[in-house]
């Protein structure tokens, strides 16, 4: 069992990570909601149904225990902003203005999904950043499948009108 979940976890940790990652816009706790998601499917793994493909399935939970975060943070004090943590690029050899406009779209990018509708943020990850099928994101969001690509669809308007806005700033 051990050996399987290593492999599970190797397989999944990265894309995981990401697409927390994308929705908290803090590394300290995409690490720690990522630790939480691997830790409730090491325990309930036998709970499994195969029902879904176990990649839908470890998504929900992913989806599910970040939402719950969310309500947590709510209930405590409130947080007046929210800080972006961005990955350092690794030199390989760009020059520095180079990496200042790739440091600069990442804050962007970053800024702009944390200005979004939670749920359009949320979908557009999923297809865009994590490249999920559309049938995919309908069984992690338990919505349907035209509820779905409606969501994406504005989504991608609203990260659009965001950015533009951010951009002119």
């Amino acid at each position: 069992m051990d050996a399987e979940f290593s492999a599970l976890y190797q397989k999944y940790k990265n894309p995981l990570f990401s697409y927390i990652f994308y929705l908290a816009g803090d590394r300290a706790v995409a690490e720690e909601i990522c630790q939480d998601v691997f830790l409730k499917v090491y325990l309930n793994i036998a709970k499994f149904e195969n029902r879904s493909s176990f990649k839908t399935w470890i998504y929900k939970i992913a989806k599910n225990t970040y939402l719950d975060h969310v309500r947590a943070r709510k209930r405590e004090a409130p947080i007046d902003t929210i800080e972006i943590c961005a990955q350092e690029i690794q030199d390989k050899g760009i020059s520095p203005e180079e990496h200042a406009v790739n440091l600069a779209n990442r804050e962007l990018i970053s800024k702009t999904f944390h200005q979004m509708n939670e749920k359009y943020r949320m979908l557009v990850i999923l297809r865009d950043i994590q490249n999920l099928s559309y049938k995919e994101i309908s069984d992690i969001t338990e919505m349907t499948l035209n509820a779905v690509k409606t969501g994406i669809f504005r989504g991608r308007r609203e990260f659009q009108k965001i950015y533009e806005e951010l951009e002119d700033l």
